[in-house]
């Protein structure tokens, strides 16, 4: 982030933050672009909005509580709290490694019988020691059962165990807008993949001038794609842009 940061400072791109788009409408050669605080025109639209959109839900009883959170951001705010993490890859790693170090008392859920082989392998020791040590609290082979003010019951294989919490983070995964894909008139696939249709070569989408770049391109399959082998996608579409003009 503090690498994308300094690119976006250093190349003064015009950024408008906390700004959601809304529609797009395509309007004879151009597209009207219409947000959460303003209206744009323009010749073509690249939609990069990756993975993060649409969090996956525990689909339990207290989930909606305002105790419960689905994105992970300051540790300091949970010191001295008892926090609850739910998953086992990488985002809940971090969450769980730095809320502790900022002194809360952390436990985490785990659906499977370890941390994710997917975890940063300089992150992965750390977490498993700070268990084994009984720093941090987990239950493996387990789920959430219900969230309360003050309480969560947690499903182990041994039965349900009700620990006092005061916050919960369940960073369980996420998943592309694909919806606002299909609003604009892009084609998706007909499995369960939901990949966008667009081209390998050019990356615009059966719709001209809109184009895909990133994660997004992937659908349902956000693993097949990251930083290191999207970078070629703006290439591919920035030559295409100034190709056409």
């Amino acid at each position: 982030m503090e690498y994308y940061r300094r690119v976006a400072a250093s190349a003064a791109l015009n950024i408008h933050l906390f700004e959601t788009v809304l529609e797009i409408i395509k309007k004879d050669k151009a597209f009207e672009v219409n947000t959460s605080l303003n209206k744009y025109a323009a010749s073509n639209i690249i939609i990069a909005t990756g993975f993060y959109d649409i969090p996956y839900l525990l689909n339990v009883e207290g989930e909606q509580l305002p105790k419960v959170a689905h994105y992970y951001k300051d540790p300091h705010f949970y010191a001295f709290q008892k926090v609850l993490v739910v998953g086992a890859s990488n985002s809940a790693v971090d969450a769980a490694l730095e809320t502790y170090r900022k002194g809360a008392q952390v436990t985490m859920v785990v659906r499977g019988e370890e941390i994710g082989k997917r975890v940063k392998y300089w992150v992965r020791p750390d977490i498993i020691n700070r268990i084994e040590e009984g720093s941090i609290k987990a239950y493996f082979n387990s789920t959430v059962a219900a969230i309360r003010e003050k309480e969560v019951d947690i499903k182990t294989p041994t039965g349900i165990v009700t620990i006092a919490n005061d916050w919960v983070i369940a960073l369980t995964g996420y998943q592309p807008d694909l919806p606002f894909l299909k609003k604009l008139g892009i084609e998706l696939s007909n499995d369960e993949i939901l990949k966008p249709t667009y081209s390998e070569e050019t990356y615009e989408t059966n719709i001209p001038g809109i184009y895909l770049a990133g994660v997004i391109c992937g659908g349902m399959n956000t693993h097949r794609l990251f930083i290191e082998n999207s970078r070629e996608h703006a290439v591919k579409v920035v030559e295409n842009i100034v190709g056409k003009k």
